[in-house]
């Protein structure tokens, strides 16, 4: 059995201490992204919320490092619930 490692949602730096306001979709999808930092090479990446639409719920998301190539796995439900806890916030709508 492959033990994977375990993931962290967490808070993005620059927003620190702001008050959260609804952030305008910025990427070329048009959709809401979370940043997603590479845990070889600290590379951060982003992911696309439309792309959850296509996923099963329990699925396993390899997401390749743009920098090392290396891949990271997050499981769909992870991410999820980042986009839920950013509505939850105020930061998207």
């Amino acid at each position: 059995m492959v033990k994977r490692k375990t993931r962290v949602l967490a808070d993005n730096p620059t927003y620190a201490g702001l008050t959260p306001r609804p952030l305008t979709p910025a990427c070329h999808d048009g959709s809401h992204m979370l940043d997603v930092q590479c845990s070889a090479c600290g590379n951060i990446d982003h992911l696309h919320e439309s792309m959850l639409a296509r996923i099963p719920k329990n699925a396993i998301i390899g997401c390749r490092c743009q920098t090392c190539h290396y891949v990271n796995e997050i499981e769909a439900k992870e991410l999820r619930r980042g986009f839920a806890e950013m509505r939850k916030r105020g930061w998207i709508a």
